[in-house]
């Protein structure tokens, strides 16, 4: 089996900053007085880059800590290489921002060598939030382990003396409550308050709570009317908003951009705060802090992409969310929000707000397990460095309607459904609970219509070491190491349990973001004798297009057919659309992929909306 020990860059929205490793913003904020260039020296532990093929690239070291300045760095490291690919091979360390900058650059001769490995950016490197070091090559085959040690990074940049200085005070007294009821919010109105802290229901109907920058900023959600009750997005003009809100004392970065908020209604399908939302607006104050008062328009066009995206314009809840992502927060500033109304305005003459029955009987309706696989951590050994962590990991499993375990003759394909960078199998909104959440109404409407072929969904982890037990996602290492797991151990547990289909054709695997990448890193790079169709949704692609299918051409026969290849991305997504439009206009050349479809999102960013469009629209194109 080829192996890819690609790293692809991009990121799940809840981790907007990516590969950041948040400052904590303390009590006292800096303030600079010139001074002369300063240097950091960095290092990091020694570690092993196991035989690959392929194009690639391996991140080393987040530089997020020196976003938005111009960096010089020192790199080196010791390398003991044993090639065996029988001829030289040559190889550069970069940084993955614009130009793609070389800091260092060195070949490998074939054979076991010892390489001394030094260098330095020929010019400053204007460094972003995202940015990283990483090793990579311009060549798409080769079988080399590389084991590097002493392993050192000197950034210098044109800086400023920090020194402490009071925090800013940002006031409190704003937050007031009336004598008489000026709102209705109460503690059973809350849908999912588990993103905010210190949410508070005041005497005057209002809600006080404290919101954090962390991912791509938090909020709650409240229902409209109450949990079994719906208002329909068609017989709304607007919606009428009034809060206030101030940063929160010592924990807002100087210099950040004013508060903004995002206006997010709630389908009933909706599980969770990242499950089933849809973006209506974006808005903000012109100031540090203050009242806001603001009219979302509900347009004819927003209701009708609602309609497309839930099947109906039932709408369950609402949310402010504090917008950190498109405004560049810290992940560590707060924002304290009272909202003091929410009024939604109904046309003149809309009939009677009512649920959208969508027709099927319990019977047309599929089930969702909870499942615990056995697996062991890809990355790490046990403390004796000689035996494996082994442990049973969850995953969620969408049987579909009429599925009967005791039927071995009914053979069913199987899904695959990855999440994105700090992440896990609970994101995407699939559950044993309530309605089962927004993609599960998709697969059961779908299937009871003919419209999509009945499979087995599975949605597991796409961390392959121990670090998945907290849930955060955030494991470099451990997404590269996915693709053992899949084959060896997530695709026989579902062959052992359930009766799916062994044939690559009866097997498909899709993902967003860094999912996405997976995808085609794993999916196709690493795995495509086992599986035949794919979606990638704002799926992260590290390497140009043309130097991934030579990767895959090397690594696999040209017989094996990518049968579907479906990707989507938002045209507001900063993150990976330049990637995207790359792919999208290589891939339907490629001779491997037989059937292609794209889709731009008009005004999408890397955000769900996009991404249950993509799960919507990729499974009636499966198993055809």
């Amino acid at each position: 089996m080829i192996k890819f020990k690609s790293l692809i860059l991009g990121a799940g929205v809840l981790a907007m900053s990516l590969f950041a490793t948040a400052c904590s913003n303390n009590s006292n904020s800096p303030v600079s007085e010139p001074t002369g260039p300063i240097t950091k020296e960095v290092t990091q532990a020694d570690f092993t880059i196991e035989p690959n093929a392929g194009s690639w690239a391996y991140v080393t070291y987040s530089l997020s800590e020196f976003a938005a300045k111009e960096v010089t760095i020192d790199f080196s490291c010791d390398i003991e290489a044993d090639n065996k690919t029988g001829k030289s091979e040559h190889f550069m360390w970069q940084v993955n921002c614009d130009g793609y900058p070389v800091v260092a650059e060195f070949d490998v001769e074939s054979g076991k060598s010892n390489i001394k490995v030094a260098g330095k950016n020929a010019s400053p490197i204007k460094v972003g939030n995202g940015n990283v070091l990483y090793m990579s090559t311009n060549n798409s085959s080769y079988d080399i382990e590389f084991k590097l040690t002493n392993i050192k990074y000197t950034v210098t940049y044109q800086g400023k003396k920090e020194t402490a200085k009071p925090a800013k005070k940002y006031p409190t007294d704003i937050f007031t409550v009336a004598d008489s009821k000026i709102a209705d919010f109460t503690a059973a109105k809350v849908f999912d308050g588990s993103q905010v802290s210190d949410m508070v229901f005041n005497d005057d109907g209002t809600v006080t709570y404290v919101a954090s920058a962390a991912g791509s900023g938090t909020g709650a959600v409240f229902y409209i009317k109450d949990k079994d009750s719906v208002i329909n997005a068609s017989n709304y003009e607007s919606v009428d908003i009034e809060l206030v809100c101030s940063p929160v004392t010592g924990a807002w970065k100087d210099g950040a951009a004013n508060p903004g908020f995002g206006f997010r209604l709630y389908t009933p399908e909706a599980t969770g705060f990242w499950s089933g939302f849809e973006d209506i607006e974006y808005f903000g104050l012109d100031k540090e802090y203050g009242t806001l008062t603001y009219n979302i328009k509900i347009k004819d066009e927003w209701v009708a992409n609602y309609k497309d995206s839930c099947d109906n314009d039932d709408i369950m809840g609402f949310a402010l969310k504090f917008n950190a992502y498109e405004n560049g927060h810290d992940e560590s500033d707060q924002l304290r929000v009272q909202i003091k109304k929410v009024q939604f305005n109904k046309k003149a003459g809309a009939p009677e707000d009512k649920k959208t029955d969508d027709g099927l009987t319990d019977a047309q309706r599929g089930t969702v397990k909870l499942i615990s696989y056995p697996t062991h951590d890809y990355v790490n050994l046990n403390e004796d460095k000689t035996t494996k962590i082994d442990y049973e990991k969850p995953a969620y499993v969408y049987l579909p309607a009429g599925y009967d375990p005791e039927d071995k003759e009914t053979k069913y394909p199987v899904f695959v459904l990855m999440h994105g960078f700090g992440q896990n199998w609970t994101t995407w909104g699939l559950t044993d609970k309530g309605t089962g959440g927004k993609i599960k109404g998709y697969m059961d409407r779908g299937m009871a219509s003919g419209e999509v072929e009945k499979f087995i969904l599975v949605v597991p982890t796409g961390v392959a070491d121990s670090s998945w037990k907290d849930m955060s996602g955030n494991s470099f290492n451990g997404y590269n190491a996915f693709g053992p797991e899949l084959r060896d151990d997530l695709i026989p547990y579902m062959e052992a349990n359930y009766n799916v289909r062994t044939d690559r054709d009866g097997r498909a695997m899709a993902g967003l973001s860094m999912g996405g990448g997976q995808t085609f890193n794993i999916g196709i790079g690493q795995c495509l004798d086992m599986f035949s169709y794919f979606g990638a949704f704002s799926a992260a692609t590290f390497t140009g297009s043309a130097e991934y299918m030579a990767g895959v051409d090397e690594a696999f026969d040209a017989d094996l057919k990518i049968h579907q290849l479906y990707m989507i991305c938002g045209d507001a997504d900063s993150m990976v659309y330049g990637g995207f439009q790359d792919y999208i206009a290589a891939m339907p050349k490629w001779d491997r992929v037989e059937k292609f479809n794209s889709e731009v999102y008009p005004g999408g960013t890397h955000d769900f909306p996009v991404w249950y469009r993509g799960f919507k629209h990729v499974i009636p194109l499966l198993f055809k």
